[in-house]
């Protein structure tokens, strides 16, 4: 059977830059406002003030949007089945989830993102570097378990995916852990992360959370100068930053940053606060500035992100309406956030994923939009940096 033929671009891409049952209702955790303990200041990095150049590149091969019958294939920028896993006990072998190999295959996903959670509270407000390795060793271990997952880092080494194998990217969602020393994020980067979130859901040393109590204070909320000089070496090792959970003054401090390196500003799991009034979605200032970066936002797929009350098909396409009208049809992206919200009942997992596809149809969108969105605009910065290995 014909399948997955993204994945076979996919594979191209890697070569020209190298060569059962969801769980019962349950989000992660956001537990009450508690201030987390200050890390302690490492030695002083070079300031994020100074001129920063990116090594040069070439451009992005030009590579055809793939075509696979009426199938539209995903790319998924924020799938949380780690945290399940490493901290819910769930199996290795994945007999449930949103985002079961079975339920990736129904959905027709060509590559997921493996996010590394580090929740803010563990060890008494005291998330350590140990976590994201142990974190880490438990996606190797699903990947161990699940033959049609692939990774897409090895080693350090970017390797190619086969048509059959949902291609596997790993992020960092709360990075808190790493302002005592910025330096440690360069071995993450060069196992293979490819995105980095500053922080989760409370304010931490190195940035503001869009639910944390610093934001709620006028132009409160920011990138600290830790924050800043973290954020510029991620640009610099060749990962990109995921203003998912910053808080809007951190997002509005990263834009020079990240204009400095000519990186795409990228929300892998966020909405439009147009439509759903809550501080985790994005006002319409920063979805154009993500879509005038040549960067993406995720469309989010946690209820709680994209409406108040029962949720119906025609509110996910206006949610996507909406993004595509302020940042363009190349800026808007998929990342559900399986495995770690409560799915809109329309889209309730990754089987689901064609019923959006045709909803998308029948509102009007062409094939080639549909394919952008779900995989063709992620893919594109998904490899920003890995040209430089």
């Amino acid at each position: 059977m014909q399948r997955r033929a993204l994945s076979r671009c996919v594979a191209g891409l890697l070569l020209l830059a190298a060569c059962g049952q969801a769980d019962p209702p349950e989000a992660k955790p956001t537990l009450p406002a508690t201030a987390a303990p200050s890390a302690t200041q490492a030695a002083a990095v070079p300031s994020v003030t100074a001129t920063a150049t990116a090594p040069p590149e070439p451009p992005l091969p030009e590579v055809e949007l793939a075509t696979n019958g009426d199938a539209f294939e995903v790319i998924d920028l924020h799938v949380d089945t780690p945290w399940r896993v490493h901290f819910k006990d769930r199996p290795v072998e994945l007999p449930k989830g949103h985002a079961t190999p079975d339920k990736a295959n129904a959905g027709n996903y060509a590559a997921m993102v493996f996010p590394i959670y580090i929740p803010d509270y563990i060890h008494k407000w005291k998330p350590a570097v140990a976590d994201a390795e142990a974190i880490y060793d438990t996606i190797d271990a699903i990947l161990k378990a699940q033959p049609s997952f692939t990774p897409v880092v090895v080693d350090g080494e970017v390797q190619p995916v086969s048509g059959d194998e949902v291609a596997i990217f790993v992020s960092i969602e709360g990075a808190g852990a790493f302002a005592e020393d910025i330096t440690q994020i360069d071995r993450f980067i060069e196992r293979g992360v490819r995105l980095v979130g500053p922080v989760h859901a409370h304010d931490n040393d190195l940035a503001g959370s869009a639910t944390g109590d610093r934001a709620k204070k006028k132009g409160g909320g920011g990138l600290t100068e830790r924050g800043k000089d973290f954020c510029a070496r991620v640009y610099d090792k060749g990962a990109l930053i995921d203003v998912s959970h910053m808080s809007d003054q951190a997002i509005t401090d990263l834009v020079p940053i990240a204009k400095k390196y000519d990186a795409p500003v990228v929300a892998t799991h966020s909405n439009a606060r147009k439509l759903r009034n809550h501080p985790r979605n994005l006002p319409d200032e920063q979805l154009k500035i993500i879509g005038e970066t040549g960067g993406v936002v995720g469309l989010n797929l946690h209820r709680t992100f994209v409406r108040k009350g029962r949720v119906r098909m025609k509110h996910v396409v206006a949610m996507i309406d909406h993004m595509v009208k302020v940042a363009g049809v190349g800026a808007v992206a998929i990342g559900t956030d399986y495995d770690g919200g409560r799915p809109v009942p329309p889209v309730k997992d990754a089987s689901k994923m064609p019923d959006l596809a045709q909803a998308l149809t029948d509102a009007g969108y062409s094939e080639v939009d549909v394919r952008k969105i779900f995989g063709g605009n992620a893919r594109r910065v998904l490899y920003w940096g890995l040209r430089r290995r």
